[in-house]
């Protein structure tokens, strides 16, 4: 297995484990456009694309806690190397529920409870 540091969580209830090749992010908020940095994100939750029930938009979770809420943009698929078979995969936004950032979370051991031998 090359990579198993990313996961995306289709709509239909499948789970990918791999890659996201993607670097950084732009969401359309109230306030203006952010681009923040895949190192710096927990997990993506992407709205439905009939734009009905949860989440009402957009929404990253950025590893310090931070939500920020809005439309990404620029974004009308992802990049995904495949950990099952190393191949490249191209995946449509509206077939993903959300993007889980793993290797993000690991990198940083502070607010992890410490586990004991």
């Amino acid at each position: 297995m090359a990579y198993a540091e990313d996961q995306l969580i289709l709509r239909n209830g499948q789970t990918l484990a791999g890659k996201v090749l993607k670097n950084d992010f732009k969401i359309k908020t109230s306030y203006g456009d952010v681009l923040i940095k895949k190192e710096n994100i927990a997990h993506i939750f992407l709205m439905r694309p009939d734009e009905t029930g949860f989440p009402a938009s957009d929404e990253i979770k950025t590893i310090c806690g931070d939500e920020i809420k809005g439309k990404l943009v620029k974004t009308m698929s992802i990049s995904f190397v495949l950990a099952a078979n190393n191949q490249t995969a191209r995946i449509a936004k509206e077939k993903i529920h959300s993007m889980i950032f793993l290797s993000e979370l690991d990198s940083d051991p502070e607010g992890y409870p410490q586990l004991s031998a």
